[in-house]
Protein backbone atom coordinates (compact mmCIF):
# COMPACT_ATOMS: atom_id res chain seq x y z
CA UNK A 1 0.00 0.00 0.00
CA UNK A 2 2.53 2.67 0.94
CA UNK A 3 4.05 1.92 -3.09
CA UNK A 4 0.74 2.70 -4.16
CA UNK A 5 0.43 6.29 -2.34
CA UNK A 6 1.83 9.07 -3.64
CA UNK A 7 1.02 11.15 -0.76
CA UNK A 8 3.06 9.62 1.45
CA UNK A 9 6.19 9.13 -0.35
CA UNK A 10 5.80 12.82 -0.88
CA UNK A 11 5.88 13.44 2.96
CA UNK A 12 8.93 10.92 3.44
CA UNK A 13 10.80 12.68 0.91
CA UNK A 14 10.04 16.21 2.17
CA UNK A 15 13.42 18.35 2.41
CA UNK A 16 12.73 19.96 5.62
CA UNK A 17 15.96 22.42 4.55
CA UNK A 18 13.91 24.22 2.23
CA UNK A 19 11.86 25.53 5.42
CA UNK A 20 11.89 29.03 6.75
CA UNK A 21 13.20 29.68 10.13
CA UNK A 22 10.00 31.73 12.16
CA UNK A 23 9.19 33.41 15.50
CA UNK A 24 6.88 32.28 17.25
CA UNK A 25 4.89 35.02 19.03
CA UNK A 26 2.40 35.34 21.91
CA UNK A 27 -0.44 37.15 20.99
CA UNK A 28 -2.62 37.22 24.10
CA UNK A 29 -0.36 36.42 26.92
CA UNK A 30 -0.91 36.08 30.60
CA UNK A 31 -0.49 39.03 32.78
CA UNK A 32 2.70 38.82 34.95
CA UNK A 33 2.51 39.02 38.66
CA UNK A 34 3.99 42.15 38.75
CA UNK A 35 0.93 43.68 36.41
CA UNK A 36 -1.38 41.81 38.93
CA UNK A 37 -0.32 43.92 41.63
CA UNK A 38 -0.08 46.96 39.73
CA UNK A 39 -3.94 46.54 39.19
CA UNK A 40 -4.58 45.35 42.92
CA UNK A 41 -3.15 49.42 43.81
CA UNK A 42 -4.63 51.26 41.40
CA UNK A 43 -7.99 50.08 42.85
CA UNK A 44 -7.18 50.54 46.23
CA UNK A 45 -6.32 53.87 45.26
CA UNK A 46 -9.44 54.41 43.33
CA UNK A 47 -11.52 52.75 46.38
CA UNK A 48 -9.93 55.50 48.77
CA UNK A 49 -10.21 58.31 47.04
CA UNK A 50 -14.15 57.78 46.06
CA UNK A 51 -15.33 55.73 49.02
CA UNK A 52 -18.53 53.69 48.29
CA UNK A 53 -20.83 56.16 50.52
CA UNK A 54 -19.72 59.29 48.17
CA UNK A 55 -21.10 57.48 45.04
CA UNK A 56 -24.25 56.50 46.90
CA UNK A 57 -24.53 60.67 48.18
CA UNK A 58 -23.79 61.63 44.45
CA UNK A 59 -26.73 59.61 42.98
CA UNK A 60 -29.59 60.99 42.17
CA UNK A 61 -32.89 59.53 43.23
CA UNK A 62 -34.92 61.60 40.33
CA UNK A 63 -33.17 58.95 37.62
CA UNK A 64 -35.31 56.18 39.32
CA UNK A 65 -39.14 55.20 37.70
CA UNK A 66 -42.01 54.90 40.06
CA UNK A 67 -42.95 51.23 40.88
CA UNK A 68 -46.43 50.17 42.08
CA UNK A 69 -46.38 46.51 44.02
CA UNK A 70 -48.67 44.19 43.08
CA UNK A 71 -49.60 41.19 45.05
CA UNK A 72 -50.32 38.34 42.80
CA UNK A 73 -51.68 36.05 45.60
CA UNK A 74 -52.17 38.10 48.74
CA UNK A 75 -52.48 35.96 52.34
CA UNK A 76 -56.16 36.66 53.38
CA UNK A 77 -56.83 39.48 56.95
CA UNK A 78 -58.00 38.49 59.96
CA UNK A 79 -61.48 39.76 58.81
CA UNK A 80 -61.49 37.87 55.91
CA UNK A 81 -61.07 34.84 57.90
CA UNK A 82 -63.20 35.32 60.19
CA UNK A 83 -66.00 36.25 57.65
CA UNK A 84 -65.80 33.10 56.33
CA UNK A 85 -65.66 31.46 59.64
CA UNK A 86 -69.32 33.06 60.24
CA UNK A 87 -70.77 31.89 56.89
CA UNK A 88 -69.37 28.57 57.43
CA UNK A 89 -71.47 28.24 60.93
CA UNK A 90 -74.30 30.01 59.46
CA UNK A 91 -74.51 26.87 56.72
CA UNK A 92 -74.27 24.30 58.78
CA UNK A 93 -77.05 25.96 61.08
CA UNK A 94 -79.57 26.00 57.70
CA UNK A 95 -78.73 23.01 56.75
CA UNK A 96 -77.07 19.80 59.33
CA UNK A 97 -75.08 17.48 57.70
CA UNK A 98 -77.25 15.22 58.97
CA UNK A 99 -79.60 15.82 55.86
CA UNK A 100 -77.06 15.08 53.49
CA UNK A 101 -76.69 11.69 55.07
CA UNK A 102 -80.11 11.25 55.00
CA UNK A 103 -80.80 12.03 51.89
CA UNK A 104 -77.45 9.60 50.12
CA UNK A 105 -78.33 6.62 48.43
CA UNK A 106 -76.52 3.25 48.50
CA UNK A 107 -77.57 2.18 45.15
CA UNK A 108 -75.10 4.61 43.72
CA UNK A 109 -72.26 2.77 45.40
CA UNK A 110 -70.12 0.02 43.60
CA UNK A 111 -69.85 -3.53 44.91
CA UNK A 112 -65.71 -3.84 45.85
CA UNK A 113 -64.28 -7.23 47.05
CA UNK A 114 -61.20 -7.02 49.03
CA UNK A 115 -58.05 -9.51 48.25
CA UNK A 116 -55.35 -9.82 50.48
CA UNK A 117 -52.21 -9.92 48.11
CA UNK A 118 -49.92 -10.63 51.42
CA UNK A 119 -51.46 -13.24 53.60
CA UNK A 120 -49.90 -13.91 57.47
CA UNK A 121 -49.38 -17.41 57.50
CA UNK A 122 -51.79 -19.00 59.23
CA UNK A 123 -51.18 -21.25 62.76
CA UNK A 124 -50.77 -24.46 60.52
CA UNK A 125 -47.77 -23.13 58.33
CA UNK A 126 -46.18 -21.64 61.55
CA UNK A 127 -46.41 -24.92 62.77
CA UNK A 128 -44.90 -27.15 59.68
CA UNK A 129 -41.98 -24.49 59.88
CA UNK A 130 -40.83 -24.80 63.04
CA UNK A 131 -41.13 -28.60 62.70
CA UNK A 132 -39.20 -28.27 59.63
CA UNK A 133 -36.38 -25.97 61.19
CA UNK A 134 -36.07 -28.80 64.29
CA UNK A 135 -35.83 -31.76 61.62
CA UNK A 136 -33.31 -30.02 60.26
CA UNK A 137 -31.27 -29.22 63.85
CA UNK A 138 -31.45 -32.89 64.39
CA UNK A 139 -29.88 -33.57 60.83
CA UNK A 140 -27.06 -31.15 60.67
CA UNK A 141 -24.78 -31.32 64.39
CA UNK A 142 -23.40 -27.90 63.67
CA UNK A 143 -26.18 -26.16 64.42
CA UNK A 144 -25.98 -27.97 68.01
CA UNK A 145 -22.55 -26.87 68.91
CA UNK A 146 -23.59 -23.33 67.85
CA UNK A 147 -26.50 -23.51 70.14
CA UNK A 148 -24.53 -24.96 73.30
CA UNK A 149 -21.85 -22.55 72.71
CA UNK A 150 -20.57 -20.82 75.80
CA UNK A 151 -20.35 -16.81 75.19
CA UNK A 152 -18.45 -16.63 78.71
CA UNK A 153 -15.01 -18.46 77.57
CA UNK A 154 -14.62 -15.81 74.73
CA UNK A 155 -12.09 -13.20 75.75
CA UNK A 156 -12.59 -8.93 75.41
CA UNK A 157 -10.40 -7.03 72.63
CA UNK A 158 -10.04 -3.78 71.24
CA UNK A 159 -9.64 -3.33 67.77
CA UNK A 160 -6.91 -0.50 66.40
CA UNK A 161 -7.18 1.06 63.37
CA UNK A 162 -3.71 1.67 61.96
CA UNK A 163 -3.49 4.16 59.37
CA UNK A 164 0.36 4.62 59.23
CA UNK A 165 1.86 7.57 57.31
CA UNK A 166 4.72 6.66 54.43
CA UNK A 167 8.07 7.77 55.79
CA UNK A 168 10.23 10.41 53.88
CA UNK A 169 12.60 7.40 52.27
CA UNK A 170 9.43 6.13 51.18
CA UNK A 171 8.07 9.54 49.22
CA UNK A 172 11.24 10.11 47.77
CA UNK A 173 11.65 6.25 46.13
CA UNK A 174 8.09 6.99 45.12
CA UNK A 175 8.45 10.54 43.60
CA UNK A 176 11.91 9.29 41.93
CA UNK A 177 9.47 5.78 40.48
CA UNK A 178 7.27 8.59 38.97
CA UNK A 179 9.99 10.86 37.24
CA UNK A 180 11.52 7.52 35.72
CA UNK A 181 8.36 6.32 34.29
CA UNK A 182 7.86 9.92 32.41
Amino acid sequence: MSAKCPIKQEVVDFNKGKLKRTETAEKNPLPTTKVIDDEKIAIEEKCAKLPLNKELEGFKKDHLKKAEMKEKNPLPTTDVIDDEKIAIEEKCAKEPLNKELESFKKDNLKKAEMKEKNPLPTTEVIDAEKVAIEEKTVKEPLNEEVGSFNKQQLKKTTTKEKNRRPTAAEVEAEKKALKGGK
